[in-house]
């Protein structure tokens, strides 16, 4: 049966058909009956999400072969994600394959992962996502439905408030299962030759071929109204190599442990679960990860960068950044043992050096998630956007489609190179004064915290270069370079984090 393209042609005929195909997994010869369904939006404005999400309620009634046919009455909760409708993002998304991805990691990677771990490790790193009901993707159609879990007490983080140490505990936990399992089992079944979809493609790489360039421009551009030439200056100068060494961050040659990530671990893509009587959200007892689109096959480090830099603030990153590294190799190192795998060589002090090699990722995605979440501006020129891509005629969407392959045809040309990097340039640095006037304090103190952090920490240096490739050869070195980068001024703490965690 032909899935459903948009909300309206969600109908009585199309759930049956698709629940009963769920029910008769377990129950060969189920049938289900829909008596009465509702559809209501599934998320808010800004909440980040391409595509469309609905929720779905169903009341039915269910006849089973193996009770002898008695009909009884069940209720579904269920959320249905579809293709956003705007031609620009589907076309992307199809030539990056995240809706195959996504569809095949709720249907098959998650469960095949699942049993190894409980047969390896008799079920002590679930990696919990919602349960997956029915889905299709091909070509032309694309429609995913799951369980949807806000009926079970789970709830997406605020995304004013920054993570707390329990909701980044948990959160780590979950991924170092993902990571940690994904690794044990490509030892004994080379995941990549059963699932190539989950290679790293050229698109995957489109924020660093693209982004990168230009959020070192909004960051200089950021100090100078900062009043902080030597800084911007700074940038600005080592800007050449800053670029090379985020080209030079993701050669997967540099990193001992590859494994399946999450590649999109921020803040609103898990859920949370909090103890009864916890009316402030600061004690979260269970998590789930959701938004599986951009999963591939990379370095773990990333996806820590990613989620720590995008979900904290500067004064918890000071205070609790080593206790959640340790946290995560820790656990990482006994998952892998207790899964049967022999001969792993990643010490704490190797883990460090792949984390730290990753750093001006974590600096730069957290910069741009920053912005895309906190700045209201920008949510609301996105959505504007989305939806004037969306209520486009038939006709005009159509003639775009000439225009979206020549696009595809020259995506990683220098053409485009410039193109994009005015464009993503065009959207941040108007929102600038946001920052510089305190006119939104949030957005102030994370964007300038990721600054001074950076700095600090000696990441807009040419040395770094130099440092992270003779690291491996003397786990001793002291670099000079780093101590002289700290700057004197008095906002910013003299403490080098980064110094610390590599040199110890």
């Amino acid at each position: 049966m032909k899935a459903p393209a948009q909300v309206s042609d969600i109908n009585k005929e199309w759930i049956q058909y698709m629940l009963t195909d769920y029910e008769s997994k377990e129950n060969t010869g189920t049938t289900v009956t829909v008596d009465s369904f509702e559809t209501s939006k599934g998320c808010n404005t800004g909440e980040g999400y391409v595509g469309s999400i609905i929720k779905l309620q169903v009341k039915a009634t269910i006849s089973r072969h193996s009770a002898g046919g008695n009909p009884e009455s069940k209720d579904y909760d269920l959320v249905i994600k579809m293709k956003g409708g705007d031609p620009r993002n589907d076309f992307a998304f199809e030539k990056a394959q995240v809706y195959l991805k996504e569809m095949l990691m709720y249907s098959k990677i998650l469960g095949e992962l699942d049993n190894f771990q409980k047969n390896r490790a008799n079920n002590q790193f679930p990696i919990s996502s919602p349960k997956f009901i029915y889905g299709k993707c091909t070509d032309e159609e694309f429609v995913l439905v799951m369980e949807n879990i806000k009926g079970e007490g789970f709830y997406i983080h605020s995304k004013i408030k920054p993570f707390n140490f329990e909701h980044l505990k948990l959160a780590v936990t979950q991924l170092v299962r993902l990571h940690a399992v994904s690794y044990s089992y490509n030892q004994s079944h080379s995941f990549l030759d059963r699932h190539p979809e989950f290679k790293k493609t050229d698109y995957g790489i489109f924020f660093l071929k693209f982004a990168n360039p230009a959020l070192f421009d909004v960051q200089c551009e950021i100090l100078k109204k900062e009043k902080d030439e030597d800084l911007a200056q700074k940038i600005k100068s080592n800007k050449k190599d800053l670029v090379k060494q985020c080209e030079e961050m993701h050669n997967e040659n540099n990193y001992k442990v590859l494994c399946l990530i999450h590649g999109d671990a921020h803040a609103l893509n898990m859920m949370f679960r909090y103890t009864d009587g916890d009316e402030n959200c600061e004690k979260p007892n269970d998590i789930k990860l959701i938004d599986w689109q951009v999963t591939h096959w990379n370095t773990p480090v990333m996806d820590l960068h990613y989620l720590i830099y995008s979900s904290t603030n500067r004064e918890f990153r000071k205070e609790h950044l080593e206790d959640i590294l340790k946290l995560y190799h820790s656990t990482f190192v006994k998952a892998t043992i207790d899964m049967g795998v022999e001969g792993l060589s990643w010490s704490y002090e190797d883990f460090k050096i792949d984390f730290n090699r990753m750093a001006l990722y974590g600096l730069n995605k957290g910069f741009h998630l920053t912005f895309l979440h906190h700045c209201p501006d920008i949510v609301k020129r996105n959505e504007d956007e989305k939806q004037k891509a969306i209520n486009q005629s038939n006709f005009m969407k159509t003639l775009q489609a000439p225009l979206l392959k020549l696009y595809n045809k020259y995506f990683f040309s220098s053409a485009m190179d410039f193109v994009i990097n005015l464009l993503i340039k065009s959207y941040l640095i108007p929102c600038v004064k946001q920052i510089t006037n305190r006119e939104n304090e949030i957005l102030a103190s994370r964007i300038l915290g990721l600054i001074y952090e950076a700095e600090e920490n000696g990441l807009y240096g040419y040395f770094i270069l130099f440092h992270f490739s003779v690291l491996r050869k003397s786990e001793n070195i002291c670099c000079p370079f780093m101590q002289a980068s700290i700057s004197k001024k008095s906002h910013r703490p003299p403490e080098n984090i980064l110094f610390n965690i590599i040199c110890g």
